[in-house]
């Protein structure tokens, strides 16, 4: 009777986690209502979007980390992100080289897609990324890694942070907590603005069932204000259910929280996306990486943008 009770609830854990990667993620957006497609930015022929020679879907694998990253050029490596053919999905993954460096890879869209790619998203869109990333509960064996999910202002990042960065979702050492940043000329760093529901905790295991990360703008120039609202989906390990929360922070003309910074990127070149898989530095806090010496991954299975 023991062995068998040990295999039921064997095949159940089992069944449990092979159905959910069959097939049990939501259908559709899971931001605003009312949205409809307009990029999806793992293909590599939209309509809309003029590819480089050297691209995945409308990303470039980075060869340097550009402004804002804090990370050590070296540590990037384009081979890091890998493209599916049959999928146009990307997987980055971070490891320990022969020779002890690091590396990881880092996806950018700058120059390919922006948010004011077409006049139908520039002022008012939705963006959505479905990943993984080497984030759950006990995941002590993630320290050092930060992966993130990012947008930079006009320039990607130069004269950084005078053109803003919006942190859609960010992890640091393993711990799953969503954290949401902007960072601007007169805010960023340890003073940077957050939504309300800023950092996140989310009982997830985000290393296997992918976190759902998005973020809708919406810039409203008679009213002077710029509304950015995170949509953020899990798969919550104790319900054993998807979850999903949104959060709004608001950016007023007239208030002090850097306005016209986000309105003038929004309303001129846009913001290019970034997803990345950086290893330790400043905000983990710690060089000791890969501790288990196994590989880490962001698999990328869907980046998709909506107008309204």
């Amino acid at each position: 009777v023991l062995v068998n009770t040990m295999w039921i609830l064997t095949f159940i854990q089992c069944f449990s986690y092979i159905g959910f990667g069959l097939g049990s993620l939501p259908d559709g957006p899971q931001g605003p209502a009312g949205t409809i497609l307009k990029f999806d930015l793992l293909s590599n022929s939209q309509t809309g979007i003029s590819y480089p020679e050297e691209h995945l879907g409308a990303f470039i694998a980075a060869f340097s980390p550009g402004g804002g990253s804090g990370i050590p050029q070296q540590q990037f490596d384009p081979e890091a992100c890998e493209q599916d053919n049959a999928t146009n999905e990307i997987t980055i993954t971070a490891q320990r080289e022969e020779d002890g460096r690091v590396s990881t890879g880092r996806l950018d869209t700058y120059g390919v897609w922006s948010t004011a790619q077409s006049e139908d998203i520039k002022k008012h869109g939705y963006l959505e990324v479905r990943t993984t990333m080497p984030a759950k509960i006990d995941g002590q064996n993630f320290i050092g890694s930060w992966p993130g999910i990012w947008i930079l202002g006009s320039g990607s990042g130069f004269e950084w942070p005078k053109h803003g960065e919006v942190d859609i979702a960010l992890v640091v050492n393993g711990y799953p907590d969503i954290e949401m940043t902007l960072h601007s000329t007169n805010h960023y760093g340890g003073s940077a603005q957050h939504p309300p529901l800023s950092p996140l905790h989310v009982n997830a295991d985000l290393s296997r069932d992918p976190l759902i990360a998005g973020l809708e703008w919406n810039v409203q120039e008679d009213e002077g204000k710029v509304d950015l609202t995170w949509w953020i989906s899990w798969f919550d390990q104790i319900s054993q259910s998807w979850i999903n929360e949104n959060t709004t922070k608001s950016l007023i003309e007239e208030a002090d929280n850097d306005y016209l910074i986000f309105y003038s990127s929004f309303v001129t070149e846009g913001f290019s996306l970034i997803i990345d898989l950086p290893e330790g530095g400043p905000i983990p806090g710690t060089n000791e990486v890969l501790v288990d010496g196994q590989p880490q991954y962001m698999h990328v299975s869907s980046v998709k943008v909506y107008g309204f």
